[in-house]
């Protein structure tokens, strides 16, 4: 019997049917494996417009460099973030393990610390406005203050231990070179300034009293100046928001506390009071900071003199770039938001170390 041909045995063994299928097959098997190297030479996020337009992240990073970086910046701070969190827990194993101690005892910050009698006094005079203990005696709220006072204690006890160990430890948060930052030259202006003219950082604040997200920002700032002291300097700049009513006039009262030496503590407490900002509790604070209130109240009689030089700002801070607040400037390096301490400490240590 002669051989028979390829095409005779296909017929005979799996009939007409599927010889017409094998191209529908064929096609079929191209398709599932051209899927995997599409998918890797077009990215995850791409934009299609009809038919006609095909976008990719390239095409923002050519068109939009500015939008790009921020991008790169954000997911940056968010990896150092995570490897910060995790250098904390290596470095607490590790730190228990060459004392012979369980991680739990080197974690109970504050412990020995009691708040005496005139700290309490002076939280409480500090807070007894707010919601939770207005109208209350101090010593109906002793214990929560005193609770409080601790929780403080522990935290700034938390933050230097930290510090120390990562030193210690030599640890070093490395992420993909980030194209080099916007730098904003940001004109030297009259403003409340603490720290040295010569420090090799200076952090420009734009802020509004009565933001709710600038008062809960005030914790990071004050960790900052009190991490780094004379290495930075903190300038601070008015931007009240239109849409805050309140706003503009604890801005005018603020200014007239600065020839008095008092604006920074007359600051704290206009943030700590950010959502009860009317005329009338904000000359109250003025007189709980221990202004002179004549010399206090005709600085306010002048107020469009004040509003003058609070509006010079806010242009200043709008052609810097700032469309909200909080928004911070290290070295003209924008940072927006009320961000973790993290996105701070990252961008003011490569300064101090490449300035």
């Amino acid at each position: 019997m002669s051989e028979e041909t390829s095409s005779n045995l296909l017929d005979r063994v799996f009939g007409q049917k599927f010889k017409a299928a094998l191209p529908w097959v064929f096609l079929a098997y191209v398709l599932l494996s051209i899927y995997p190297i599409v998918k890797f030479f077009i990215p995850e996020h791409y934009m299609r417009i009809g038919t006609f337009g095909f976008y990719t992240v390239s095409d923002i990073k050519k068109e939009n460099p500015a939008a790009y970086r921020k991008y790169l910046q954000e997911n940056n701070q968010q990896m150092y973030r995570m490897f910060s969190q995790l250098a904390s827990q290596e470095i607490l194993k590790k730190e228990a393990s060459a004392k012979g101690v369980p991680v739990d005892e080197l974690t109970k910050f504050g412990r020995g610390y009691e708040p005496v009698q005139d700290e309490v006094v002076a939280a409480y005079n500090q807070f007894k406005n707010e919601p939770g203990l207005k109208g209350k005696p101090l010593a109906a709220v002793q214990d929560e203050i005193v609770k409080y006072l601790k929780a403080v204690q522990a935290d700034r006890e938390r933050q230097s231990f930290f510090g120390r160990m990562r030193e210690e430890y030599n640890t070093e948060i490395i992420g993909p070179e980030l194209p080099p930052p916007t730098r904003v030259a940001i004109d030297a202006s009259e403003n409340p300034t603490i720290g040295p003219s010569d420090a090799k950082v200076t952090i420009v604040e734009f802020s509004d009293f009565e933001c709710p997200y600038c008062a809960m920002s005030q914790t990071t700032t004050k960790a900052l100046r009190e991490q780094y002291k004379d290495k930075i300097k903190w300038v601070f700049r008015d931007f009240p928001m239109d849409f805050h009513r309140n706003a503009m006039f604890a801005h005018v009262a603020a200014n007239c506390s600065i020839p008095q030496g008092k604006y920074w503590q007359y600051n704290s407490l206009l943030f700590e009071n950010g959502r009860k900002l009317e005329k009338g509790n904000v000359i109250r604070l003025a007189q709980q900071v221990g202004l002179d209130m004549g010399a206090f109240n005709r600085c306010i009689a002048d107020e469009d003199k004040i509003k003058s030089e609070i509006e010079a700002d806010l242009q200043a801070g709008q052609s810097y770039g700032v469309n909200g607040t909080p928004a911070f400037f290290i070295n003209g390096i924008l940072v927006e938001g009320n961000m973790p301490i993290q996105n701070f400490t990252k961008i003011i240590d490569e300064e101090l170390k490449n300035n």
